[in-house]
């Protein structure tokens, strides 16, 4: 997904190391109107190489994973249904040869085909790269429509579902943690995501101000993410062209299944999308990158920069009509800030707000409006919305280096760490840069 060299990824990698309380209760109480048990079973454990795929393994960042499968609610919001999830943690701390520092919900980023979840392929490993030197205990939910019920559609930015199921699972893996012997009590902890992920990462933090006020977060930190779906809708909408074709109509399909919202998809479609949904979309026989090039057309460039008119009808591009009506207000009451919110953010969480101003799948302002919903509630609010390049170009690694940042001013120890994670990251350059001087031509140093 991320076109960039190994060489200049791994230096990203490395460099981004230079860039750069409270816990959960022993027994959270249950959301309002529960009515069923969470019921979590591990059900394999295994070890997993992040970043593998895209940094040839050259920084070796092994975890080891336990997946596990709990009880949640459906889209529904009230049907019992058994989802998975992953605790991840390296292999110092899984073996308890070291503490854990602290705890982290990531919140995983979009996604579209069978087998893209952190507990399936490891497709969205890149999250583990916050736990390479922390030594966090890193949870993740796959939510509805994946694993398990991955023959339903997925409830993509549906935040009241979403906040729901993850909680859930972070309910569910903090009680295997606790049955196995880890001492997670007093652990600062942190809510994270880029992309939709920082989506997630901001409805479940409304999630528990609002129904779960036993779970703190020291630490909430989204980048780079459609935090008002209103706003980036009126974006998509006047915008001539797409950086990301398929993202709207992730939603869209996401809506209409979910939210049984009624119009036809030929309503907001042109084809050949209109008529092909199913198998585009709700199949998940196709990537993200592989459903832009089908709405393009099979057209490289376009797919990178995609004509509104190749995606959306003239109704949909008209938040007047009957269509634009109705997509607007049902995007405007999923929306976490902006016109008719009523959240009160905690005062006593830390928000990270980031968007890079080069971003070609949605426009930086929607981060904007973000930061000042929460300064506006008078929350400490560390933003930055600098030119790092397109969404998932170094405004990525800089969202994840600057989280680092900020997760370590929470830990007791974090001099040292940091000390040592700039040494480590020193070594493995300089270990690296001699491997690739001898492969090219044959001199060792």
């Amino acid at each position: 997904m991320i076109n960039k060299s190994k060489w200049v990824l791994a230096a990203v990698l490395l460099c981004s190391h230079l860039m750069m309380s409270c816990s959960s209760d022993d027994n959270p109480s249950a959301p309002d109107g529960e009515t069923y048990q969470i019921d979590q079973k591990v059900t394999e454990r295994r070890e997993c190489h992040a970043l593998k795929t895209i940094a040839n393994d050259v920084l070796n960042l092994k975890f080891r994973q336990i997946v596990f499968e709990y009880t949640s609610v459906g889209p529904d919001m009230k049907t019992p249904v058994r989802l998975t999830g992953v605790i991840s943690m390296n292999p110092a701390v899984y073996n308890k040869d070291v503490a854990p520092r602290g705890l982290m919900l990531y919140n995983e980023f979009t996604c579209a085909k069978h087998g893209e979840r952190t507990s399936q392929n490891e497709i969205d490993d890149i999250g583990l790269y916050m736990n390479k030197y922390q030594n966090l205990i890193m949870v993740s939910a796959d939510l509805y429509g994946w694993t398990l019920t991955e023959d339903k559609p997925q409830a993509y930015c549906c935040p009241e579902i979403t906040s729901v199921e993850t909680i859930d699972a972070w309910d569910a893996a903090m009680q295997i943690l606790k049955d196995e012997g880890y001492a997670i009590s007093g652990l600062p902890t942190f809510n994270v995501g880029y992309s939709s992920g920082g989506f997630s990462a901001l409805a479940v933090q409304r999630y528990c101000d609002e129904k779960r006020p036993d779970i703190h977060w020291n630490l909430t930190s989204g980048g780079a993410a459609p935090f008002d779906l209103h706003s980036v809708y009126i974006s998509n909408i006047t915008s001539p062209t797409s950086g990301y074709a398929c993202s709207f109509p992730l939603v869209v399909v996401a809506y209409k299944e979910t939210y049984h919202m009624d119009f036809d998809y030929k309503d907001v479609f042109v084809e050949p999308l209109a008529s092909n949904i199913q198998n585009w979309i709700l199949s998940k026989d196709y990537g993200t990158w592989d459903i832009n090039k089908l709405i393009a057309g099979g057209d490289e460039a376009k797919a990178k920069d995609c004509p509104v008119n190749l995606i959306l009808t003239p109704d949909a591009l008209n938040p007047q009509s009957t269509v634009g009506k109705k997509l607007a207000q049902k995007l405007r009451e999923n929306s976490l800030c902006g016109e008719g919110q009523t959240w009160q953010p905690s005062t006593k969480t830390k928000y990270y707000i980031m968007h890079s101003a080069g971003d070609k799948y949605m426009d930086w302002h929607v981060g904007e409006e973000m930061a000042n919903y929460l300064k506006g509630h008078g929350c400490n609010v560390e933003t930055e919305f600098g030119d790092w390049g397109n969404h998932v170009d170094y405004g990525l690694f800089q969202h994840i280096g600057k989280t680092i940042l900020l997760m370590e001013d929470c830990m007791p120890d974090k001099d040292a760490v940091r000390d040592q994670a700039i040494k480590d990251a020193i070594d493995k350059a300089k270990e690296y840069i001699k491997d690739k001087v001898y492969d090219m031509t044959g001199i060792p140093l």
